[in-house]
């Protein structure tokens, strides 16, 4: 019961920065998406629902991002904090090594690396096919990449359309002139002073007239009639765009068992290149996770003359670092340059080697600091780059004050 206690609250040590990690990522992320689809949706005009729908889309993909990192700063903070409060200094002097510290927390991390595991090989493809899917059909549906002012546009099924003038975004219209031909044959052509064009939820597309004359004509006689007009809100039936391409012509839309039967049968459009970076770049994405731990905690069981910010900092860098690696191995696969064995496996097994034996020096050697020599290297040079530009600054401020 007393080691289950201990789980527990070393796993409550954890989980809160992960949680915090994890949520502040997602805004980021996703804010800074949703800043873009915006910007596309003001250009191209749409609902909101479909900028909820695209976002949600996106959220595994971010999420396949945000657990890794998350995972790596919950234990770092962790091991900071109770390594800082001497909590971990009591820990062991009880008979608790460093080792059985790291098992519940390792357990963690094979937990979140089969969620990592699903969230990369199964649900992201559907999901980024989706979003890809979604955007083409925003982009193919937006009337006023092909319309101009003054001229005549014919790409609303049978009406055919004259603006004197486009503003806010093409969404605003102003001396508008529109002729179709109605079900039983009748000439209808409506003009007025300006109109509003706004999307349906389905994308379909509604245009209001504001003070106009709607005049009908029967072809062959002089009779016509003209009806005047304060609002009047036209469909518009668009010219239905080109449908999207089928899932998997793009080998990052297969899923993990897509991807192996690809790898014995390339499917004609895709490169067995491009396969294999992918598939092995979704196993060693996913393993990494597994040395996360091995590695956070050996940086963040620290001495307390070494700064917990230089820790925190050089250890984010050095993961973000990792994975662009990963990054550009398979990238590097996928043009043919190399194999996945050098791109991707060797810096996966430098990786899981040097976090392994960083663990080892910090399990077997009680209250030494395996890497206190570097972050105190670190921290002495950046307090020195500090002071220098402290030095200069004054210097060019009164020299620019003279």
């Amino acid at each position: 019961m007393k080691f289950l206690r201990i789980d527990i609250y070393i796993l409550k040590r954890v989980a809160l920065p992960l949680l915090a990690t994890v949520g502040i990522a997602m805004a980021a992320l996703l804010l800074e998406r949703l800043i873009r689809l915006l910007d596309l949706f003001a250009n191209r005009g749409g609902p909101l629902n479909i900028v909820l729908k695209m976002l949600a889309n996106l959220v595994p993909h971010y999420l396949g991002i945000a657990v890794p990192a998350a995972l790596f700063v919950g234990v770092l903070y962790a091991s900071m904090r109770l390594s800082s409060d001497s909590e971990l200094d009591a820990m062991r002097a009880s008979g608790l090594s460093l080792r059985r510290l790291l098992m519940p927390i390792l357990a963690l991390s094979v937990v979140l690396a089969i969620v990592s595991a699903y969230l990369i090989g199964f649900l992201q493809p559907y999901t980024r096919f989706a979003y890809r899917a979604l955007v083409h059909l925003v982009v193919e549906t937006a009337w006023d990449s092909a319309i101009e002012r003054g001229a005549f546009f014919s790409g609303f099924g049978g009406k055919t359309i004259l603006i004197g003038d486009i503003s806010e975004g093409g969404s605003k219209l102003s001396q508008i002139f529109v002729k179709e031909v109605d079900e039983n044959g009748q000439d209808l052509v409506t003009t007025a002073e300006s109109g509003q064009l706004e999307r349906n939820a389905d994308l379909s597309l509604v245009l209001t007239l504001h003070n106009g004359v709607r005049t009908e004509t029967t072809p062959g006689t002089n009779q016509s009639k003209a009806v005047v007009f304060t609002e009047l809100e036209l469909p518009m039936d668009t010219v239905a765009p080109e449908p999207f391409r089928n899932r998997g012509e793009r080998e990052s839309e297969l899923d993990f068992f897509e991807l192996i039967h690809a790898y014995f049968n390339t499917p004609t459009g895709l490169h067995i290149e491009d396969i294999k970076g992918e598939l092995n770049s979704r196993l060693v994405r996913t393993l990494s996770i597994i040395f996360l731990p091995l590695l956070a905690m050996p940086i963040g069981v620290s001495s307390r003359r070494t700064s917990k910010g230089v820790r925190m900092l050089v250890g984010i860098l050095f993961l973000v670092a990792y994975f662009q690696i990963l990054q550009f191995g398979r990238d590097a696969v996928g043009s043919g340059i190399t194999g996945s064995a050098i791109a991707l496996w060797l810096p996966f097994v430098v990786f899981g080697c040097v976090s392994t034996w960083l663990f080892y020096l910090a399990n077997s050697r009680p209250g030494a600091d395996p890497l206190a020599h570097v972050f105190e290297s670190i921290s002495d040079g950046s307090g020195w780059i500090w002071n220098r530009v402290q030095r200069i600054m004054p210097r060019r401020s009164q020299g620019a004050a003279e």
